[in-house]
């Protein structure tokens, strides 16, 4: 069986962190792929894979790619094409769609005009597609109620973090108070362009309060984007330094996993949560919101709380900070549910559900 694969969507994104990870786990399952790649965005490490790459000129977004992938689509033989968002092209084989998660249906994360674009290209997606894969039980039911999509036509398939990177183990670039300036202990925060629905302003709520009712003072980390903290900042008077780091390096931002005390992710919705994964797997104990796909995910290798809970979540930190045995069993409890998150265990996954598909085509 042949498949092609859209890697045009890589990016600097969780749908880029995606396909760098699933394609190697495919290729190590011997899947045979064609991967289509952006020539101008290509994905690191494709040249050290036995895998045939096709680069494709067509945009994204482009009406041609439909096109383009048509021509070849016939040229290298494909039994079925897997693309990895929501804009997929129209081909006579079978497609796969992975859907991360449908939050333009359930919060204004666009201008009006682009938000009800981008809901027409789910509903097109959702009835052309052979078949959905879900990155969590919670999208899913999402597809099942928002699209009215059969649960016949959905598998759920969990991502997974990089080992390579998001380990336990301390490495030597761990540097992080001469690189950084940072004091332990720490607390960590993520922004976001969507950082309204990261809740941006309630995880620096918690940390305040923390601080204010903890007799162990502590370092507030963020990392990401700033709009978010700006807005926060002109808002909300702040009551504890919080250091910004922006963009960083994945090797960065592990290194910061590791050291941490906590990573506070309060969001009210994820498709997955990646993040959480990410720091579980580095053993930093996690406390998040029961919001969206997070308390699947967390499955008690985190804490979970109302997202608007400021006071509870503050709670669970002061505590972490007072007693380093609750410390230690939160990161034995996050590496214990890391260790359930693998890229070839979605890659075996996955190449099951081509084979579903294309014997039911």
């Amino acid at each position: 069986m042949r498949v092609g694969f859209d890697a045009r969507w890589y990016n600097q994104s969780g749908v880029g962190s995606y396909i760098a990870g699933l394609l190697p786990a495919l290729v190590r399952a011997g899947c045979e792929l064609v991967v289509y790649v952006d020539r101008h965005n290509p994905v690191p490490g494709l040249d050290r894979l036995s895998v045939q790459t096709v680069p494709v000129s067509s945009g994204k977004y482009s009406p041609l790619a439909t096109l383009e992938f048509r021509r070849l689509e016939k040229r290298d033989k494909l039994d079925l094409f897997h693309c990895p968002f929501y804009a997929a092209p129209l081909l006579n084989c079978p497609v796969v769609v992975t859907v991360h998660d449908l939050i333009t249906f359930l919060f204004r994360i666009y201008p009006w005009p682009k938000q009800k674009m981008v809901q027409g290209g789910y509903r097109m997606m959702a009835m052309r597609a052979a078949h959905l894969i879900a990155d969590s039980h919670c999208t899913a039911t999402d597809l099942q109620k928002i699209l009215g999509v059969s649960p016949a036509r959905i598998s759920t398939i969990h991502l997974a973090a990089d080992r390579e990177v998001f380990h336990s183990c301390a490495a030597a670039d761990d540097d992080l108070p001469n690189k950084f300036g940072i004091k332990k202990p720490f607390v960590i925060v993520a922004s976001a362009r969507n950082w309204r629905t990261k809740n941006l302003e309630n995880a620096i709520r918690a940390l305040e309060i923390a601080q204010a009712e903890s007799d162990i003072s502590f370092h507030a980390v963020m990392y990401g984007p700033t709009n978010g903290l700006k807005v926060v900042v002109r808002n909300h008077a702040l009551k504890l330094s919080l250091q910004n780091l922006g963009y960083l390096e994945l090797k960065d931002l592990a290194a910061l996993f590791r050291h941490a005390h906590a990573f506070v992710m309060p969001s009210l919705y994820e498709g997955f949560g990646l993040p959480m994964v990410e720091a579980m797997s580095c053993g930093c104990p996690v406390i998040a919101s029961d919001r969206g796909s997070l308390p699947e995910i967390a499955s008690g290798g985190a804490q979970c709380f109302d997202a608007f809970d400021v006071h509870a979540m503050a709670k669970a930190l002061v505590k972490l900070l007072r007693n380093p045995e609750e410390l230690q069993q939160k990161r034995c409890d996050a590496l214990r549910r890391a260790a359930d998150f693998s890229w070839d265990k979605a890659a075996q996954e996955t190449i099951s559900v081509y084979h579903h598909v294309n014997r039911s085509n």
